[in-house]
């Protein structure tokens, strides 16, 4: 089934746990991708520039794609990466602080310089910056120039804050999903990258095509690619002399022409200094201490309420808080902040809550994942390890022990069990699983949808259905009453923890930073103990790469199972 294969290689390529280079084997090349100029979606493009420096030196190449641009500033740093595509203030900052080297820069349309470009809804009737005030504003990431410094800074020389000027604010850690928030109004204007929002509008994107430009910046060094300073010099050499060639080689330059970039180039230190000069004119200013207190209150004002963090219903009531109440506790003593579990009676009202902003975190699948960044933007910021380590899961089809039934085709005419519409494990991934088997919705005699996996086992062991379909986790704990497991998938990525579009980066950072530190001791091994045993490994890192394949798959069908039995949804 091709289509697990790319799951599988998905997984393989994103979910890694991080290690220092020491700890690798020298034959492996990791490289960073932070900041793109192309949108999120053109990914692929920079999996292919690694894959093709990879071959040039010989040497297997991984890349690493985190959702903000602080994870792989940290791993630049403790020297767990050996390259880095970053945006350009990191850059500046990263070359301050632990001396990280200018390698090559990406010259598009002639130019080794790029803008930040303010935009609104081609409907509205904002002309200038200045009439964003009291406005709702989404920017990139904390550390992004032209999604965040620059219109910081033109805030900064009329003597405001983000804070005091806009009415709300938000980050979208992804330029393109920027432009796509103005045009579904879900925010009145954006500081968004203009090689990024070029790229968008050569290439027909239908949200680019409903925003305009109100601002442009002065130019700037255009994001580069970096190396850690004590990366040895023969590799340096090498990494160098590949990227300057690539675009005289068909192969190479059939990958830049893709991502519109004519060639890699040197550039000097010096393109960068007009950043330096706009993070000086901050720090220099009494804005910087109002904007580090209003970023630090942000914790503050919600340690003085309750921070909801929701979970899907594949559980009852009871064995949820059974299992999820220990991690809460946790929460809430690492972040300093009272963490609550909240529970919803289906999966589309969990994904409704995030996006009306009631609960801020929630443990998701796949599939609502997908729907929930679709629709309100959330942000991943860790996914889960089963048992065995690995950040993958599975679903399976099983039967009654004692039933006939022993492969898929032997479904037809049986009466089945699937979990909840939106579920991935116990839905939309075993319908793909029956009709690749030939077996659709009206081959069987009936179905039906329950909420939990549990109720499901419990179904298939009585006999009231002949078969069904959950988490292999779940499955594994009935086999003992008198289940039996027929068809396995193939991995699919766990589901990330997310956080609503308008958390504070502050916030996000605190509860990532406690999730992937659970697995460090005793207590947190305990906790994970009582979790299904799809998480019993401990929290990575992700981003929304991690799920790329998977949302290839769902939007290349219905249409390539041409019996209209699967959902219809696109992302």
């Amino acid at each position: 089934m091709n289509w697990l294969k790319l799951i599988l290689m998905g997984v393989f390529l994103f979910a890694s746990p991080s290690a220092t280079l020491a700890e690798q084997p020298e034959a492996v090349l990791r490289a960073g991708v932070a900041s793109m100029i192309t949108p999120v979606s053109a990914v692929k493009y920079y999996q292919q520039v690694v894959e093709y420096i990879g071959r040039k030196l010989g040497k297997p190449a991984k890349m690493v794609h985190r959702t903000t641009y602080d994870e792989i500033d940290v791993m630049l740093e403790n020297k767990e990466l050996e390259v880095a595509f970053i945006c350009s203030s990191p850059y500046v900052l990263n070359h301050e602080k632990f001396g990280a080297e200018l390698l090559v820069v990406p010259q598009v349309d002639g130019e080794v310089y790029y803008h930040s470009e303010i935009i609104v809804h081609k409907d509205s009737e904002i002309e200038a910056f200045e009439q964003l005030q009291s406005k709702a504003f989404v920017f990139v990431d904390p550390k992004s120039n032209s999604g965040k410094l620059y219109p910081t800074y033109l805030l900064a020389k009329q003597d405001h804050t983000p804070e005091s000027f806009f009415s709300s604010q938000l980050y979208s850690y992804s330029h393109n999903k920027s432009v796509e928030l103005v045009a579904k109004k879900r925010v009145d204007g954006a500081a968004v990258d203009s090689i990024v929002y070029a790229f968008m509008k050569a290439t027909g994107s239908p949200y680019a095509e409903q925003t305009r430009v109100i601002h442009r910046s002065p130019s700037f060094g255009i994001p580069p690619v970096v190396i850690p300073p004590d990366l040895p010099f023969h590799m340096k050499a090498s990494l160098r002399e590949i990227f300057l060639e690539m675009h005289n080689d068909p192969e190479g330059k059939e990958i830049l022409d893709q991502m519109r970039i004519e060639k890699f180039v040197e550039a000097s230190d010096t393109n960068y200094d007009s950043i330096r000069a706009m993070r000086a004119f901050i720090d220099n200013s009494d804005l910087h201490r109002t904007t580090s207190q209003d970023e630090g209150n942000s914790i503050n004002k919600t340690s003085r309420n309750v921070v909801l963090f929701g979970v899907l219903p594949r559980d009852n009531p009871i064995l949820a808080y059974e299992r999820y109440q220990p991690l809460m506790d946790y929460l809430t003593e690492a972040t300093g902040i009272k963490t609550e579990l909240h529970l919803e009676k289906s999966y589309q009202a969990v994904v409704n809550s995030l996006g009306q902003g009631k609960i801020t975190f929630a443990l998701l699948g796949p599939l609502t994942y997908l729907d929930a960044h679709k629709r309100y933007g959330v942000v991943p910021i860790a996914r889960s390890r089963t048992a065995k380590g690995e950040s993958s899961f599975r679903s399976v089809i099983v039967t009654a022990k004692e039933s006939s039934i022993v492969k898929l085709t032997d479904l037809s005419g049986k009466n089945f069990a699937f979990g909840a519409l939106w579920s991935t494990s116990g839905n939309l991934i075993p319908r793909y699983m029956l009709a690749w088997s030939g077996i659709h919705l009206d081959n069987l005699n009936s179905y039906q949808h329950f909420n939990y996996h549990d109720t499901i086992a419990k179904k298939v062991i009585s006999g009231e259905v002949d078969a069904g379909a959950l988490r292999q986790a779940t499955a594994e704990r009935y086999t003992m009453y008198g289940m039996r497991i027929i068809a396995t998938s193939d991995p699919i990525p766990t589901g990330p923890v997310v956080a609503a579009s308008q958390t504070p980066y502050p916030l996000i950072h605190s509860y990532q930073k406690a999730l992937l530190e659970l697995a460090d001791n005793n207590r947190g091994t305990a906790i994970l103990q009582k979790l299904d045993l799809d998480m019993q490994g401990g929290f990575v890192t992700t981003s929304d790469a991690d799920y790329f394949e998977i949302r290839n798959m769902i939007n290349d069908v219905p249409t390539t199972c041409g019996k209209d039995c699967h959902p219809k949804v696109s992302f």
